[in-house]
C-alpha cells in the first residue's frame, strides 16, 4: 500500500488535476502530499470506496488523456488487493477447516492379536467337554516402539487350563489352546481402540466417520528408508462414533503386516492359520 502511495504521489505532482483532494487539485497543500497519496492508495487497495480524495473525472479535468498513468495504477492496486483479500480469505477458512474436520479422538496406545479356534456343530470348539469352566479370552497384546512397527508381543497366561465353550462363532471368540490338530484355526485378528474426546460432551458424536490406516516400516539393514502400505479395516466407517471404536485387521494371505513367506504359508494351509503359530510364542 505505502509503495503505491509514492507511486500516486508521484504521478500527482506530474498531474495535479488528475486528483481531487477535498475538492481542490493534488498538492494544494504541499505538506500533505504523501498522506493524501497514502489516502488514495488505501483506498484503492481496499475497495472501500473513495472518499475525499479520488482520481479526477471528465468534470473536474478536461485532459483526461494525461491522467492514464493514475488510472493504471490505481487500477493494478486494486486487482492485487481483490487478490490479497481472496488469498487471505481461502487460507484462513482452508486453517478453521482443518482444524474442524480432525476429529477429537485418542487411540490405544497398546495392539492386541486376538486368536479363535472354529466351533463344531455343537456348539463346541473340538475335544472341549460340556462341563468346561468359562475361560477368558486369550490375547496377545504388542507394544510398538516409536516410529517402528516391531515390538515385543506379552500374552497373559489363561487363567484355567481348560478350554472354553462358545456358543456362537464370533469374530473375538476366546482363545482355546486345544491340541488336535485336525480343526481348522481361523487367522488372528489385530485389534486396536480409539476413544472420542467428546463422548461425555452433548453433541460430541462423530456421525458417519471413517477410519484409514496406514502402517511403516524401516528396513535400516537394506536402504534406511521407511517404506508405507495400507491396512484394510474389517469395518472402516462407523455410522455413529459416540465413545468407543474397535478397528480390526485380520491377518491373513493379503494382510501386508505379514511377510511374503507367512502369507504363502497361510494360503498352502487353505487360508486358515498354521497350527503351529496358535500361541503368542510362535
Amino acid at each position: 500500500i505505502f509503495a503505491f502511495g509514492v507511486l500516486l504521489m508521484w504521478a500527482g505532482e506530474a498531474e495535479p488535476g488528475c486528483i481531487v483532494v477535498s475538492g481542490e487539485k493534488f498538492g494544494y497543500n504541499p505538506d500533505t502530499i504523501l498522506a493524501d497519496g497514502f489516502a488514495l492508495s488505501w483506498t484503492t487497495f481496499t475497495t472501500v470506496g473513495y472518499g475525499m480524495t479520488y482520481t479526477s473525472t471528465g468534470t473536474d479535468w478536461d485532459d483526461q488523456a494525461s491522467c492514464s498513468w493514475i488510472v493504471f495504477l490505481c487500477t493494478a492496486e486494486s486487482f492485487v488487493g481483490l487478490l490479497y483479500a481472496g488469498m487471505c480469505a481461502a487460507i484462513l477458512f482452508g486453517k478453521i477447516g482443518r482444524i474442524q474436520s480432525h476429529a477429537q479422538i485418542t487411540f490405544s496406545d497398546a495392539i492386541c492379536i486376538q486368536y479363535k479356534y472354529e466351533a463344531n456343530e455343537d456348539g463346541q470348539s473340538p475335544g472341549t467337554p460340556m462341563d468346561s469352566p468359562e475361560q477368558p479370552v486369550r490375547q496377545t497384546t504388542i507394544e510398538f516402539d516409536e516410529g517402528s512397527t516391531t515390538g515385543t508381543a506379552v500374552s497373559p497366561s489363561p487363567q484355567s487350563p481348560a478350554p472354553t465353550s462358545i456358543a456362537t462363532e464370533s469374530l473375538f471368540s476366546p482363545y482355546t489352546p486345544d491340541v488336535n490338530k485336525s480343526r481348522n484355526i481361523p487367522c488372528p485378528v489385530l485389534k486396536f481402540q480409539l476413544i472420542n474426546n467428546l463422548a461425555n460432551k452433548r453433541g460430541g458424536e462423530i456421525m458417519d466417520a471413517s477410519l484409514k490406516v496406514v502402517a511403516g516400516n524401516t528396513d535400516f539393514s537394506r536402504t534406511g528408508a521407511t517404506s508405507y502400505v495400507k491396512v484394510n479395516l474389517v469395518e472402516f466407517e462407523h455410522p455413529f462414533f459416540s465413545r468407543v471404536w474397535h478397528g480390526c485387521h485380520r491377518l491373513n494371505a493379503q494382510s501386508p503386516l505379514l511377510s511374503p513367506a507367512a502369507r504363502e504359508r497361510i494360503r498352502r494351509n487353505g487360508g486358515d492359520w498354521p497350527v503351529g503359530w496358535g500361541n503368542p510364542e510362535s
